[in-house]
């Protein structure tokens, strides 16, 4: 084998392919990991709010933990606050660049070949993958797309973009005094449609921002409304702009994920939760997906579509009952009006539908709570007309 061929391509070092691929590299296969951007973990598109229950998966990326939370303060579009939250840690707010560098670093501890600043061009299926990188060229057996909402592997693959996208815009802001044990989560049409903003502390920094979809106005219009009226312009008030980001989510899960020797994982796949636009976990556990499948292709030196297959089955049927539930569950919230969310609110107000969210809510599996929160409180049928297509014994 040469040095320009290897058993795996992995485009895009985000922590998704980086996991992929220092995976299939600890199996003993040759692996190169194509990322476009010089710096790994840079631009930063990621609000960083993520479970615990990640570094079940990936522990060496714990040293990018910045601060810990254990709830949130809800508020309806007229103001209406629903606070829920535990004693215990319930998410944890992370450096996206430190943590991607770390699983980066294990992936090449492990043999993965990491090739920055390489943006891919184009891959020519002969036989195997041959894949343009400017004036250089690479060839594998197996191409594997972790290259993002934009993916030009999935594009190259010829599977279906994704339903929907959500378009995000973030600032870290300090001078804020909000407590660090707690993310502010705001609704309204007019602040966030189809959506949400939020407020996520890190000590002297607060990262706020939105995502939006299918709004007549851009993002960053709704962005600089947070600071124009209600509670978070309140809120917003002494703070100072210090960076900024945006990006895109990309929701709704497509039919494939898997064709003749090529797979696609992460937010290329449309592995995101549409209840909150997290994708890092569930492209955590995909990757691990996508990787046992890439490994014994390998050891059967088999790429057919068939083979491949296996991955795109395994994965959903882990994770693709909860991906389908939480994208239903956005397609109900992004439906109702600002009167409906008020009314909604209301009834999750009462002490008993709090101690439930509180004892059953899980930010990585949304689903239980959604049904246990219509069997306590049958006023929310009305608003789950979606839900019922489907049986309230699948939702």
């Amino acid at each position: 084998m040469s040095e320009h061929a290897f058993d795996v391509a992995v485009i895009g070092g985000g922590p998704v392919g980086g996991l992929t691929a220092g995976l299939i590299a600890k199996s003993g296969y040759k692996v190169a990991i194509i990322e476009e951007h010089e710096e790994i973990g840079e631009p930063v598109q990621c609000a960083g709010l993520i479970t615990p229950r990640c570094f079940e998966i990936v522990d060496h990326a714990r040293k990018s933990i910045l601060n810990k939370v254990k709830g949130a303060d809800i508020f309806s579009p007229a103001g209406q606050v629903l606070s829920i939250g535990k004693s215990n840690v319930q998410a944890v707010v992370i450096d996206r660049g430190a943590f991607d560098r770390q699983i980066l670093d294990n992936a090449v501890d492990s043999g993965a070949l990491l090739l920055a600043g390489k943006r891919m061009k184009e891959i020519k299926f002969t036989g195997e993958c041959d894949i343009a990188l400017g004036k250089e060229k690479i060839n594998a057996k197996l191409v594997i797309g972790a290259d993002g909402a934009k993916s030009i592997t999935r594009s190259m693959l010829g599977f279906e973009e994704p339903a929907h996208q959500l378009n995000g815009f973030s600032a870290d802001i300090n001078g804020l005094d909000i407590d660090q044990e707690k993310v502010n989560v705001f609704f309204g049409r007019d602040l966030a449609p189809n959506f949400f903003a939020w407020m996520i502390p890190v000590g002297d920094i607060t990262r706020v921002g939105l995502c939006v979809r299918d709004s007549h106005k851009t993002v960053y219009e709704h962005f600089k409304r947070l600071f124009k009226a209600g509670k978070t312009a309140d809120l917003l008030k002494n703070g100072k702009i210090i960076g900024t980001s945006s990006g895109i989510i990309p929701i709704g899960m497509p039919a494939r994920t898997s064709a003749e020797r090529g797979m696609i994982v992460g937010d290329a796949a449309s592995q995101v939760k549409a209840t909150s636009g997290g994708g890092i976990y569930p492209g955590l556990v995909c990757a691990r997906h996508c990787a046992a499948t890439a490994i014994s292709a390998l050891e059967k030196d088999d790429f057919s579509r068939k083979m491949l297959s296996h991955y795109h089955e395994s994965w959903t049927s882990e994770l693709g009952d909860e991906l389908k539930k939480a994208m239903m569950m956005h397609g109900i919230i992004a439906s109702l009006s600002d009167e409906q969310l008020e009314d909604v609110f209301k009834m999750l107000s009462r002490k008993e539908i709090i101690d439930i969210i509180n004892n059953v809510g899980d930010i990585d599996y949304p689903s239980k709570l959604g049904w246990m929160l219509l069997r306590k409180e049958p006023g929310l049928l009305k608003y789950a007309g979606k839900f019922l297509k489907f049986g309230l014994r699948d939702f």
